[in-house]
């Protein structure tokens, strides 16, 4: 009789990074291939607006040798306490690889604030992240240089891919505009030659004259995209009003592949 012994050897991870949101987590644990801690400061349906620090991502940052962070509007609120609890954390601002363009294209001298920080929902973009990234954690752990680089080849080809997809998809819309509520795919719809129209603007919803205005954009769109993270009130009335069909996709989503993968299903007018 032969007896099988199965030994569970423990994956050893290695030591701490944090990263501002889901999707980063999961470009470092694409190239890492999960064998990094990765902790997120902004936890699953959290609203980044006016997220503060918990007592997990106090210690979480203690113990962490870098932080990767995109320049949201909380990063940016909790910049210096961050840097306080550990002065020997490495941080890096993400957001400085890729070149932004405001949220609204009223802004003449854009500053901080206005500029759009979703860059991680279109390919291209994406692609320039996940270079930084691979950069920074092969500054940490030189000796995974090959592991690392293998990850990351393997990455960058599922995001031309999907780049190859969008071009395909989209390019023989009728109608190339979009509303959403919450303006999050700004790089995306410029990458691809849409038009997003987005209900909130600065954070607020539309006055009645905001309304109408939007009302006479969003002629011709056939999509409206709400986000887990905001009301759909305001969403609900505009859909009903211009027949547009309502689609949930969230870009705070861990899965960026398939969150990119689904934007390009909806706008592409398959359901």
């Amino acid at each position: 009789m032969r007896v099988m012994i199965w030994l569970f050897v423990p994956i050893v991870l290695l030591a701490q990074v944090s990263v501002s949101i889901l999707p980063q987590k999961f470009i470092v644990d694409q190239i890492s291939g999960h064998t990094i801690q990765v902790h997120t400061l902004l936890p699953k349906s959290a609203t980044p607006a006016n997220y503060t620090l918990s007592p997990k991502d106090i210690e979480a940052i203690k113990r962490s040798r870098l932080y990767l962070r995109l320049d949201l509007p909380f990063e940016r609120a909790n910049l210096k306490r961050i840097a306080s609890l550990n002065p020997k954390l490495t941080i890096v601002d993400m957001s400085r690889y890729v070149a932004k363009f405001p949220l609204d294209h009223h802004h003449e001298t854009p500053s901080a604030a206005s500029l759009d920080p979703h860059t991680w929902l279109a390919p291209p973009q994406l692609m320039l992240l996940a270079r930084a990234t691979l950069q920074e954690l092969l500054k940490l752990y030189p000796e995974r240089r090959d592991t690392f680089l293998a990850n990351y080849e393997g990455f960058i080809a599922k995001l031309l891919a999907l780049d190859r997809k969008a071009i395909v998809d989209l390019s023989q819309l009728h109608s190339r505009r979009f509303v959403v509520y919450h303006p999050s795919f700004g790089y995306f719809a410029k990458v691809y030659d849409l038009e997003q129209i987005p209900i909130e603007v600065e954070g607020k919803e539309p006055s009645a004259r905001g309304l109408r205005e939007l009302l006479s954009k969003a002629k011709g769109a056939q999509v409206l995209i709400i986000e887990p993270q905001f009301p759909k009130r305001s969403a609900t009335f505009i859909a009903k009003r211009l027949g547009l069909r309502v689609v949930t996709i969230d870009p705070l989503a861990y899965d960026l592949f398939q969150t990119i993968e689904r934007l390009i299903h909806v706008l592409a007018h398959r359901r």
